[in-house]
């Protein structure tokens, strides 16, 4: 008999909810069974395969190395399940196709429109369902397949875990204050060093991948500016920069919606930033053709 012919999707689901909620009552409340019906069943899994999944005191449980390991490598199968069936019924019984699209909350919302444009044009019949979270998060769930789709900054080590299927090429400038002193085009380097390390700048988060790639940029210069505040969203970056609030590297695109533009200034740099954003979809199931579409829909590359 296979080892694993007795563990179904039924018993990694009651696993994964005794570990989310650290306990067996909570989650037999939840799933609506009795303790003893749910510790029948871990038992189970736990005879099948020779370990312990979880460690019980008086007061928690929490996973075993063995159960950590079960759990993570199969993450994705319930995922995968629903997908199937879904996409069974999209192909064969005539239900309203969808995809899950996640949106990277580094980008900024001038990005928006050319990301969906082209869908709403030529398949406005295909629902979209769309979240936004950091980079991050969305790596997580298109990895295991919680979403279709997602357009994330293509820096990290996740990028082995997903495909790419997509490439667009994101410009940044350097903005200041209309009201700034700032360094003439073509003026000496010493001159330029000199003005950024009087800035305030305003970064984004150490954690970003976007920081990642300003840090780089910082490096090569030779420059050790302090960042008086951080925040991940550019479009609330402009908005401060026009306040005389301090400098920021901006996605180029974030101007072109900003209505106070007059307000701000670009300041010319040694060395142009770019960085790339990706659409990415789970690397282990055939892409649908409606989500193809959708990508090269995408107005800009």
């Amino acid at each position: 008999m296979n080892e694993l012919s007795e563990i179904d999707l039924y018993k990694l689901g009651l696993l994964r909810l005794v570990a989310d909620l650290r306990s067996f009552t909570a989650a037999a409340e939840k799933a609506g069974i009795s303790q003893s019906a749910i510790t029948r069943q871990i038992q189970s899994m736990e005879s099948q395969l020779g370990v312990k999944l979880l460690e019980r005191t008086t007061r928690s449980v929490t996973l075993t190395e063995p159960g950590a390991i079960l759990l993570r490598e199969t993450e994705a199968v319930p995922n995968l399940l629903s997908g199937a069936m879904r996409r069974i019924r999209e192909e064969y019984l005539d239900i309203r196709k969808e995809i899950r699209v996640g949106i990277s909350t580094e980008l900024t919302l001038t990005h928006i429109p050319g990301i969906f444009h082209g869908q709403e044009r030529s398949h406005p019949d295909v629902r979209i369902l769309v979240s936004q979270e950091s980079d991050g998060s969305l790596f997580d769930r298109v990895r295991t397949n919680g979403l279709d789709l997602a357009i994330v900054c293509g820096a990290g080590k996740m990028l082995d875990q997903v495909e790419v299927i997509h490439t667009i090429d994101d410009q940044f400038w350097l903005v200041a204050s209309k009201e700034s002193v700032i360094p003439e085009e073509g003026g000496s380097s010493a001159n330029w060093r000199k003005w950024a390390s009087d800035q305030k700048w305003l970064f984004p988060p150490e954690t970003s991948a976007t920081r990642g790639l300003i840090d780089g940029w910082v490096a090569t210069l030779g420059l050790k500016p302090k960042p008086s505040m951080e925040m991940e969203n550019h479009d609330l970056m402009v908005q401060l920069v026009a306040l005389g609030m301090g400098v920021a590297f901006v996605p180029r695109r974030a101007l072109s919606g900003f209505s106070r533009r007059h307000k701000v200034v670009r300041v010319p740099v040694p060395i142009e930033l770019c960085r790339k954003l990706v659409a990415v979809v789970p690397r282990f199931t055939s892409v649908p053709e409606h989500v193809r579409n959708f990508v090269s829909g995408i107005l800009f590359s």
